[in-house]
């Protein structure tokens, strides 16, 4: 009786995490043989399920059953050469059956893990591509296997998070799955925007000194003559002044005997502009599958966003210029599914903050002169978007059109009725913009190449000689490969001699 409880004592410390478990029998010079479990002939390894069982056929009667941790597995002796074993919660825990003359019949370590054969089948069914294999690990599960895109992982991760419940029970699942597909993506996008603008003016101001009296005689008294002047000034609201064009002035001098007497003056002004801008950017960039990337070319521009009482200036930098950022998923081998933004700024006038100058007194009673700040508006164009492309394949991601038209007229309020003459005493000012804006992204899934595949635009660069950028005006020699000189037998350019 006394070895059995050593034996059952061995056992639960074998259980234990954390504690060396020894290679063989140890005899401890005493008499006394200690061996741990899991290290004699008679050791054996079972794995039960969770709420399943496992029987045990032995070779010969028993008379004792010991169980490390009851809480783990439990034992039910059906008769004296078979036992059943069932899994109680997930864990590891041991088992030693005696005879009746106090020999291990069998040393057993049990596995308490989710049986996965149902799951496995499940899988198969289900995603039959897949190459897949399940274990559960002290209550969590692993994937582990192949699988061809990451959408099959993705459902294989469902089916498993499905099999189980959810709560604070619901085991741990730990991914391991290996995507055969390429994993890397580029991305090319085309941000192409057209504007066209349009600006006509058309002014007329006129101004004038009339007198009233004997216009025959400059020698009247001045209470028999009366004169006025008058003048209109009529400008341009929209645009703020006159851009130039055609400029006309005419003026008319009346004189009696040599005396002024009156004068009438006109001028006009009349413009119309046209203009066209075009705007191209073509960002690209690579990442991995599932990886965001960012990409940005252009600058950044202080913002103030604090000051102290000392008028100091706090400031913070904002970004402006070609900004491209994007999440790829490889979902197969022929389809991506794109988180993009994309975004094309520049500094403008137009909207832009101008502080005014101040003066703040301090805690001393100084005066301190604080400038003014002039910060730049932004024009943006920004689009973000969630899409799914194939490899190779294009799309729109985002379009716009816009049409404004602005008009403005001043006029003189009386004489603007004058039927023909009323045209003379107002101004126009019309101002027409169109612009569409059209973004096109696509994908590739690419692979690494050689150093020596790929090229850059100072490849073979080579300056000109000062010879050349003297005397021709030349800046850089035609080049070839690696800078070498090209020879004449073979340039290749459309340049020669037609003959018809």
């Amino acid at each position: 009786m006394r070895i059995l409880k050593i034996l059952a004592v061995s056992a639960i410390l074998a259980a234990g995490p954390g504690l060396p478990v020894p290679a063989q029998t140890v005899p401890n010079g005493m008499g006394t043989t200690i061996t741990s479990a899991g290290n004699s002939t008679t050791s054996r390894n079972v794995t039960v399920g969770v709420n399943k069982s496992v029987i045990i056929e032995l070779e010969a009667p028993a008379a004792d059953v010991v169980i490390a941790n009851p809480e783990i597995a439990d034992a039910v002796v059906q008769t004296s050469q078979r036992i059943i074993f069932r899994g109680v919660k997930f864990g590891q825990t041991s088992a030693l059956i005696f005879d009746r003359a106090g020999r291990t019949l069998l040393d057993l370590s049990i596995y308490v893990e989710t049986d996965m054969a149902a799951l496995s089948e499940t899988i198969a069914r289900h995603v039959p591509d897949s190459r897949v294999k399940l274990e559960s690990l002290n209550g969590s599960i692993v994937m582990t296997g192949s699988v061809d895109s990451l959408a099959q992982s993705d459902q294989v991760k469902k089916l498993v998070s499905a099999y189980f419940p959810v709560g604070n029970d619901a085991p741990q699942i730990v991914n391991m799955l290996h995507v055969t597909a390429p994993d890397q993506v580029l991305l090319e996008v085309r941000i192409v925007e057209m504007q066209r603008n349009v600006v006509k003016q058309l002014g007329i101001n006129l101004s004038g000194v009339p007198s009233w009296g004997d216009f025959e005689s400059a020698a009247l008294s001045p209470p028999f003559a009366a004169a006025a002047e008058f003048t209109s000034g009529l400008g341009f609201p929209i645009q703020g002044r006159s851009l130039g064009g055609l400029t006309t002035e005419l003026d008319y001098t009346n004189y009696n005997g040599g005396n002024f007497q009156s004068r009438a003056g006109a001028a006009i002004n009349a413009l119309e502009r046209i203009g066209v801008v075009k705007t191209l950017a073509e960002p690209n960039m690579v990442a991995m599958s599932g990886e965001s990337a960012k990409f940005l070319a252009g600058g950044e521009f202080p913002v103030p966003v604090g000051q102290d009482n000392q008028g100091r200036i706090t400031v913070e930098f904002k970004p402006y210029g070609v900004g491209l950022g994007f999440t790829p998923v490889v979902l197969s081998e022929g389809r991506i599914s794109l988180k993009v933004s994309t975004e094309v700024s520049e500094l403008t006038s137009q909207g832009a903050f101008q502080g005014q100058r101040q003066q703040v007194v301090d805690a001393d009673g100084n005066v301190i002169q604080v400038e003014g700040v002039t910060l730049p508006g932004l024009t943006v164009r920004r689009a973000e978007s969630t899409i799914e492309l194939p490899s190779g394949g294009s799309m729109m991601m985002a379009g716009l059109i816009t049409s404004k038209d602005r008009q403005n007229l001043d006029q003189v309020p009386g004489l603007k009725k004058l039927p023909v003459l009323g045209a003379l005493f107002q101004s126009r000012d019309f101002i027409s913009e169109e612009s569409e804006l059209v973004v096109i992204v696509t994908p590739y899934l690419v692979n690494p190449a050689a150093k020596g595949e790929l090229r850059t635009p100072a490849d073979g660069f080579a300056n000109a000689s000062d010879a050349k950028t003297i005397f021709f005006g030349k800046l850089n020699a035609t080049y070839g490969r690696d800078g070498a000189p090209v020879k004449a037998e073979e340039y290749r350019s459309p340049v020669g001699f037609m003959e018809e």
